[in-house]
């Protein structure tokens, strides 16, 4: 034998060797070609995300305009109470001064003549319109309710 058949005997008795002994029984299973997948499932994925990241974006700008909003009326609220408390006083000195007792005091302590009876005029709205008569014939003239002697 030559070295040259000697070598490639040599190659062959390896590849054998090499190679899985095949089972009785089993068969490879049948090779298919693959389709490509559409992607319409990748775009809507993307869509939704840029949905959802949409919507919490809107969530927080909303959030920030009614956090700035509460921020506003909390310091609104400062001078707010206090022109109310100034209100009630200017209220209160307001019933004080209509009183008739204090307007009677009032003028007996500048020495006007005091009068004989004290008539409580009830508070009339000024927005209300007065009632006109139907006829021109007959009209009345409200005199004063009180006579106060000088």
């Amino acid at each position: 034998m030559t070295p040259a058949q000697a070598a490639a005997q040599r190659a062959a008795s390896v590849r054998t060797a090499r190679l899985p002994s095949p089972r009785a029984g089993a068969k490879r299973p049948a090779l298919r070609v693959l389709t490509p997948r559409p992607h319409n499932g990748r775009w809507l994925r993307a869509a939704a995300a840029v949905v959802v990241v949409g919507a919490l974006l809107a969530v927080v700008v909303g959030h920030s305009m009614l956090a700035q909003g509460q921020v506003r009326l909390t310091t609104e609220q400062g001078p707010l109470a206090t022109a109310q408390a100034v209100n009630r006083q200017l209220l209160a000195s307001v019933a004080t001064a209509e009183n008739p007792a204090q307007i009677i005091a009032e003028a007996a302590r500048l020495n006007l003549v005091r009068p004989s009876s004290v008539t409580q005029v009830p508070a009339v709205p000024l927005d209300t319109p007065i009632a006109s008569s139907t006829s021109s014939t007959s009209t009345t003239a409200a005199g004063p309710t009180t006579t106060g002697g000088r």
